[in-house]
């Protein structure tokens, strides 16, 4: 109890501390949603070329689409699995054009979306589709790497952005204020607390979104703001007092 009251002294200090820890929460509840949607739609769309390659066998094999989609669903037990079964089923009861359509759209992926619309325009101008399919696959297994190859460089980039800004930098401030200015000899800074704060928080709020910028996440990273800032306040706040206490 005594710790969570020292805690609390410590956020006390700064009313943009105060106001913006309990907003950190509710943030973070609308952060991790579409975090995992989009880990999501990254599954789908790296299993789309070895769901093509599969397509251009069957149909090589003597296969329709719809008979090779439909051996897909059966043997895949991952998400792209429970799409296109979902899809299968609902071509018992409408086309399957519209099946393979409802697929896209469940799917939520730009390039699902433009892998259906060519594989019916492919059907409606009676197109082959094992050349086809296996050319979209060898394309879109490249595109996939390309893709896997930037946010792997742009990701190490944008949290060593983060780590520089909202960890490193309130870190550094801390210990040159409270090792430079210790109260023991009649040189205490922390009055300095009222201007440090909000310039650490909109400094880590700025690399925020300049890093969800870099990833192509913009609006996505807005939600993670609250939790930065919070985490560059506190750790300035309690690395000043750590250094204070053990300097005195």
């Amino acid at each position: 109890m005594q710790i969570l009251w020292e805690f609390y002294e410590l956020l006390a200090m700064s009313i943009f501390l105060v106001l913006m820890i309990p907003i950190t929460l509710p943030c973070l509840a609308g952060a991790i949603p579409g975090f995992i949607e989009r880990r999501r739609r990254r599954q789908l769309e790296e299993a789309l070329p070895e769901v093509l390659e599969s397509i251009s066998a069957s149909i090589g094999a003597g296969l329709g689409l719809q008979q090779a989609l439909t051996e897909i669903s059966r043997i895949r037990t991952d998400e792209t699995g429970k799409l296109l079964t979902q899809a299968i089923e609902r071509s018992r009861s409408t086309s399957f054009d519209a099946a393979l359509a409802e697929y896209a759209i469940n799917s939520r992926s730009v390039l699902i979306q433009r892998v259906v619309n060519l594989l019916s325009t492919a059907i409606e101008q009676d197109a082959p589709l094992g050349e086809i399919t296996n050319s979209m696959s060898i394309e879109y297994d490249r595109l996939n790497k390309l893709i896997n190859v930037r946010e792997s460089e742009v990701s190490g980039q944008s949290m060593l952005l983060l780590m520089l800004m909202c960890l490193l930098l309130p870190g550094v401030m801390a210990f040159m204020f409270a090792a430079f200015g210790l109260s023991a000899l009649g040189a205490y800074w922390g009055h300095i607390h009222a201007v440090m704060i909000p310039y650490l928080m909109a400094s880590a709020a700025l690399s925020v979104v300049i890093s969800g910028r870099m990833l192509g996440r913009t609006k996505q990273s807005i939600w993670w703001i609250p939790f930065w800032c919070s985490i560059s306040g506190v750790l300035y706040i309690a690395l000043f007092e750590i250094v204070q206490t053990g300097m005195a």
